[in-house]
């Protein structure tokens, strides 16, 4: 039987990815929409999912020096606070950190299939910008592990009723 808890810590995750880069980055993601989407709303929804892998963690370690600060990227912190809330509903550290990797995971195809509706180049995302797309990838599943984890530890063990 499938936990309940750890279902729905994966669908406020999802749930919240849809929000948490806009939050964390006003500014940004209001730019690129205006410019990219303008009142498309299938190509919004994209840019918003799209938005929570913008952070290169490949070109961030082989790039000059990297810094504490620097790696506390917009996008790292949503994916942090996305892993935290699923992972401390879910309850537990294995399943925290099963929440985070499900969502990014999740996150990742919906973004894709967005994209795909929306009309994006994906040729592009994962071709031309390769190491771009999987340092973004990369980095959304190693902030969703530890906030997944850091949750997990804080909510206690699970308990099966």
């Amino acid at each position: 039987m499938a936990s309940y808890r750890l279902i729905f810590g994966i669908i406020v995750g999802i749930t919240l990815s849809f929000f948490t880069a806009f939050f964390f980055n006003i500014m940004s993601i209001i730019d690129n929409i205006v410019a990219y989407a303008g009142n498309d709303l299938r190509r919004i929804i994209a840019l918003l999912f799209g938005a929570n892998f913008n952070f290169d963690m490949i070109s961030y370690i082989t790039g000059g020096s990297p810094s504490i600060i620097g790696f506390f990227a917009p996008e790292i912190l949503a994916w942090i606070f996305i892993g935290y809330v699923s992972g401390t509903i879910a309850k537990g550290l294995k399943r925290g950190i099963i929440t985070g990797i499900v969502v990014v995971v999740l996150v990742l195809l919906i973004w894709i299939v967005a994209s795909i509706f929306s009309g994006v180049d994906l040729m592009s995302l994962f071709i031309d910008q390769l190491t771009e797309t999987l340092g973004g990838i990369i980095s959304g599943l190693i902030g969703a592990s530890l906030g997944g984890l850091i949750g997990g530890v804080i909510s206690g063990p699970y308990e099966e009723f």
